[in-house]
């Protein structure tokens, strides 16, 4: 019995009989994450027996330090920029390096922010870029099942350059800017309309960042709510003006739990474990419980 297969009955929590649900979980379950400096998340190192892993970085230096740390046969390095087409485009270089981004940052708003003081520009150098649709093509990878991207304000370039891939994506992890700090780069609205006219809606934001200029960030608002059902959780508000967050993203079909096969069904299940979606899980669960 294959890994993916006994990893499900472990999450499900009771026993699986029909064991040819297996057959169609002999393959990986993939991640790719554009804009990977840094490295992957825990959660999927933990578990590279059932997972393989892909980044992007423009940055070749940093992608071959990133290639020493993991085991190549499950985890690969690319050094290069993704985009909307092919060709070679501008990468503006900032104080720090993980803040460079295709856009050119705001001055002014790098200059009176001294938390966005980071993003300010140190020089401006060409790279290579390509979309993931075509490197997908270039290398036989024929599916892709959560991706995380992180460029900066390019976000919507790179999954521009996806249109294919998109069709089997599973989740998304999208960082969004609700205004900008790169001149002339796309905001939460313009990603949010892409990715619901194919077939995903918006699960949740993590990781609100607010910006404010000296001072600003001490000063407190008062309290804020978020609301779960009738749980409520109290929050306490400072200033700062709301620049970006993390955007979690999924299959229509997941959110609304509608049946499609027993085996993505299951696909879905690990993914969203290790995603920590578990309000998801339970929903699928409970799918596939009915339909076994």
């Amino acid at each position: 019995m294959n890994k993916i297969f006994s990893q499900i009955k472990s999450i499900l929590g009771f026993r699986v009989e029909n064991d040819s649900l297996s057959n169609a979980h002999d393959r990986d379950l993939i991640v790719v994450d554009v804009g990977c400096r840094w490295g992957f998340a825990d959660r999927f190192l933990n578990q590279l027996d059932v997972f393989r892993l892909y980044g992007f970085d423009p940055d070749k230096d940093e992608c071959e330090r990133l290639s020493r740390l993991y085991p190549r046969d499950r985890v690969t390095l690319v050094p290069l920029g993704l985009a909307d087409r092919e060709g070679v485009a501008k990468l503006y270089l900032t104080k720090e390096p993980a803040c460079s981004s295709m856009y050119e940052p705001d001055f002014q708003l790098t200059k009176n922010c001294p938390e966005l003081e980071c993003a300010q520009k140190t020089n401006e150098v060409e790279m290579d870029i390509s979309t993931l649709d075509l490197w997908a093509s270039e290398v036989g990878l024929e599916y892709v099942d959560h991706i995380k991207i992180d460029t900066q304000g390019s976000e919507l370039l790179v999954l521009n350059g996806a249109e294919k891939l998109l069709d089997k994506i599973r989740t998304l992890e999208v960082e969004v800017e609700f205004n900008p700090i790169y001149q002339g780069q796309p905001l939460f609205a313009d990603v949010d309309h892409f990715l619901r006219k194919r077939g995903f809606v918006l699960w949740k934001l993590t990781n609100l960042a607010h910006y404010g200029r000296e001072g600003e960030s001490v000063i407190e608002l008062g309290e804020d709510r978020v609301h779960y059902d009738h749980n409520s959780q109290v929050i306490n508000k400072c200033g700062g003006q709301l620049y970006w967050a993390d955007a979690h993203y999924v299959r229509a079909e997941i959110a609304q739990s509608s049946f499609t096969t027993r085996d993505q069904l299951m696909r879905d299940i690990i993914l969203l474990e290790r995603l920590n979606h578990m309000d998801l899980v339970a929903r699928l669960k409970n799918t596939l419980g009915t339909n076994l």
